[in-house]
């Protein structure tokens, strides 16, 4: 199967301003149908896009996961392509508190 990044990517760039928000807001986390819709796709989408987020956010130098605002409806984690942090609700808190003090970019630098 050939993966199509350029679209994935194109996705998270819309994604991007509302996890943004979110941060910045300290709003309470999406869930995957939730973010889907706000970007008009269906929640099985999310992988892709949020991976495309997360390829950006471990090139960084701080690593800091900001895909980690995108979580399962019946887990309240993420889901099992992440790894901002081990999927622990106390680990998951923990990279919450990081991306809710970063200062994001408010349009997807990628």
């Amino acid at each position: 199967m050939t993966i199509n990044w350029p679209l994935h990517e194109r996705r998270a760039r819309r994604a991007w301003p509302h996890l943004v928000k979110c941060a910045k807001n300290a709003g309470p986390t999406f869930t995957y149908g939730d973010l889907s819709a706000k970007i008009g796709v269906h929640h099985r989408a999310a992988r892709w896009f949020l991976g495309a987020i997360q390829r950006y956010c471990d090139a960084q130098r701080d690593g800091c996961p900001l895909q980690a605002l995108a979580v399962n409806k019946a887990t309240g984690l993420p889901g099992t392509g992440y790894h901002g942090s081990p999927r622990t609700k106390k680990d998951h808190r923990a990279a919450l508190m990081r991306v809710r003090k970063k200062r994001w970019p408010p349009k997807a630098p990628f």
